[in-house]
């Protein structure tokens, strides 16, 4: 029996396939306590990059002032990241999860 090694798309990319980096823009640092918190984002963005630091995080996103709520918000763990395409004019409302305040660390990508 032989081994066979693939790679990804077979060695063969397109820009359809493989989408490059994107240019970092506007960094936030959103405080996540037993409150919830608002931040409008720039009105071009329209993805962002965000990671948990210090405590688990919930989060809500839209196209208007938000509230996020502990229980029912979408939700990241401690050091998580995620990157996520957000609509144009978004606004992101953070919330701790628990009772440990946290720091959303929040990149615009352009």
């Amino acid at each position: 029996m032989t081994a066979t090694t693939h790679t990804i798309y077979e060695g063969k990319f397109s820009a359809r396939e493989v989408e490059p980096n994107r240019t970092p823009g506007v960094a936030r640092q959103l405080t996540a306590g037993s409150s919830t918190s608002n931040q409008a984002l720039t009105a071009t963005c329209s993805r962002i990059s965000i990671r948990a630091v210090t405590a688990d995080i919930r989060y809500s996103i839209g196209s208007s002032a938000q509230t996020a709520s502990a229980s029912t918000s979408h939700f990241i763990a401690q050091n998580e990241r995620l990157e996520l395409v957000v609509p144009e004019g978004a606004n992101i409302a953070v919330i701790r999860d628990a009772s440990t305040d946290g720091v959303l660390e929040l990149t615009e990508l352009l």
